[in-house]
């Protein structure tokens, strides 16, 4: 098949990227023809394969709700290509999402599928998170909580904008009317989204991870004393926790590598504690070799976390994690698969690696083999097996 994925970024800026790559690799290893399709980012210069940069990044807000010529361009792609099927990603702010799907559905022969990797369906801030607490304030369509909230940036007028893009492409272009399949990569987000109003069918399969590209595994040995943040700075990703579990364990070492909008708290932490390093962006050798030089992975998320890449990618490792408790993060780590925190539980992260530290590395074997094994069933051939079974067209 000829397979367009269309995505806001064709460069790796973060979990929807790495999974469109994934994917894409996964795709022309069976044989498909795919091209990804999307905005270079200003700050992320790796680019996933099979590439199509649609130019620089832009923020434009009339994109958000028209464009002509970003829709005219892509839809004489995808019949000059004999697409067909398209793959969406988040194909929303860069693309006018409703013009978009609808110009697929009636100008194209190509079947469309939209993946889902945040709440956008249901939520104008896209995280359930309004900045202050997770929240839901907005089931049944009720997007003007999202200006009450200010949810963007504690702005008004962004939250505001955020709110008006939901009720145009929701409410008034039913832009979710055109996908013919939906795939959510968690059973708690598919539930969630369906509990707050998303009135369509949403099928479940995880992440997937190409089991190739994990070319090394955690050798044994003593515990270091040491745990490790990989992702995104920003406070719904619990940073702050982060931060603040460093602070009260001084004799535990604390590595921290990304990038993001709480960058110079980290930088500022890093200058004041001892015990704490901050890596920088690293790729994936790097990761590896970071995963190396720690006891535990920590996801400290406050807001529901989907399916984690950085999680599955421990996991596959051999680096047990430690999670919130939190939305898609306990389906990863349920069943002895790794350890779980209250992150409302002031104190909670730092006597959970205090607890763990205690227990040795021989305490930690049967939970990264149950972790391993898991992992396994998230490799990219089980996904194609998932995916072929909704696509039976992708198997011929």
């Amino acid at each position: 098949m000829r397979i367009i994925q269309l995505n806001n970024y064709i460069t790796l800026n973060g979990g929807s990227e790495s999974v469109m790559s994934n994917l894409s690799e996964l795709l022309t290893e069976n044989g498909h023809v795919v091209t990804n399709i999307g905005y270079t980012s200003i700050s992320e210069s790796r680019e996933m394969p099979n590439a199509f940069s649609l130019g620089r990044e832009k923020y434009s807000l009339p994109t958000f709700f028209t464009e002509n010529r970003t829709v005219d361009f892509l839809i004489r792609k995808i019949n000059d290509n004999q697409t067909d099927l398209i793959i969406c990603h988040n194909v929303y702010h860069k693309y006018p999402m409703a013009d978009l799907l609808q110009a697929i559905k009636a100008k194209t022969q190509a079947k469309l599928i939209l993946i889902f990797h945040d709440y956008k369906a249901v939520c104008p801030r896209c995280n359930l998170y309004n900045g202050k607490r997770i929240c839901t304030d907005c089931t049944g369509g009720k997007f003007y909580q999202a200006a009450r909230h200010r949810c963007r940036n504690n702005s008004f007028p962004e939250s505001a904008v955020l709110a008006a893009d939901s009720y145009y492409n929701n409410s008034y272009r039913h832009a979710y009317n055109y996908p013919d399949l939906f795939i959510s990569p968690s059973h708690f987000m598919a539930r969630q989204l369906n509990k707050m109003g998303f009135g369509r069918e949403i099928n479940v399969i995880h992440n997937p991870i190409n089991l190739h590209l994990i070319t090394r595994s955690k050798p044994s040995g003593p515990l270091q004393k040491t745990v490790l943040y990989a992702g995104r700075f920003s406070k719904d990703k619990g940073i702050e926790l982060f931060l603040q579990a460093a602070a009260e364990l001084p004799d535990t070492r604390f590595l921290i590598a990304g990038t993001g909008d709480l960058l110079r708290e980290v930088e500022d932490a890093d200058r004041r504690l001892d015990n704490l390093n901050y890596l920088g962006v690293l790729n994936r050798e790097q990761l590896f070799d970071a995963f190396d030089r720690s006891d535990f992975l920590v996801l400290p998320s406050i807001w529901y976390e989907n399916n984690p890449m950085i999680v599955i990618e421990a996991m596959t490792y051999g680096l047990p994690v430690i999670g919130s408790d939190l939305g898609g993060i306990p389906e990863l780590l349920e069943s002895g698969r790794g350890f779980l925190f209250n992150p409302a539980k002031p104190g909670a992260l730092a006597e959970k690696i205090r607890s763990l530290e205690s227990t040795g590395a021989s305490g930690l074997a049967e939970v990264t083999g149950k972790a391993r094994e898991f992992a396994q069933t998230l490799s990219s051939k089980q996904y194609y097996i998932e995916l072929c079974r909704l696509l039976p067209e992708l198997a011929n």
